[in-house]
């Protein structure tokens, strides 16, 4: 009997603020698309969240580090972001590299000065839009043999995104980043991608006739 494939996990390191939401969206649509697992930290009490998210590094095959809000907020600098990627780097080091650490970032060459002694990491650019997103989730991901596209993965996106009254509703939460919604949200890219499939093997099967 063939042995199925075990799934691979990524640790997603974001800003958790409504600003943010329609990246997060894209994560959450483009990673399950790509069949990779989500691990976040959500609805985490901040005494517990520095060994949450270490256990969550520890159980994950990827990290993906999303530097595009670090600016100045009310006052301060936002260093979540940066903390949980240092973590991730040592990670992957003691791990000699089982733990592969990816950038994102908005703006081409900020990381560079930013934080300089990452630079032989290349962040994908998303440009703070979700295409952008895509591409590179898909530039890092894709599997041989994997025929999804970024206007897919896009289409998909659109349609979670039109169920998300709903899923506020049903959460009864107008924010997205709680652990609960976050489910729903990733049930619902998950019905997207399977229909996706279900459509390719259909239009498959009628090229054939």
């Amino acid at each position: 009997m063939q042995r199925s494939k075990r799934i691979e996990s990524v640790f997603l390191n974001i800003p958790y603020d409504d600003a943010f939401e329609d990246l997060y969206l894209a994560y959450i649509v483009g990673l399950t698309q790509l069949g990779l697992r989500i691990n976040v930290a959500l609805a985490v009490p901040n005494q517990d969240r520095l060994e949450t998210v270490i256990g969550l590094i520890e159980r994950s095959n990827f990290s993906i580090h999303d530097l595009s809000r670090i600016e100045v907020s009310k006052g301060v600098p936002r260093f979540n972001m940066p903390v949980e990627l240092g973590l991730a780097l040592y990670r992957s080091r003691v791990t000699k590299g089982l733990h592969r650490v990816h950038i994102f970032e908005s703006k081409r060459y900020r990381t560079q000065r930013s934080t300089s002694d990452i630079n032989r990491i290349d962040p994908q650019i998303h440009y703070g839009k979700p295409k952008g997103l895509m591409a590179g989730l898909r530039n890092i991901f894709r599997q041989p043999g994997d025929v999804t596209t970024v206007p897919e993965m896009l289409a998909s996106y659109r349609a979670v995104k039109r169920k998300l009254p709903d899923l506020r509703r049903n959460a009864g939460s107008k924010s997205l980043f709680e652990a609960a919604i976050f489910q729903d949200i990733t049930v619902a890219a998950l019905v997207e991608s399977q229909m996706l499939i279900e459509h390719r093997a259909r239009r498959g099967s009628h090229s054939r006739v």
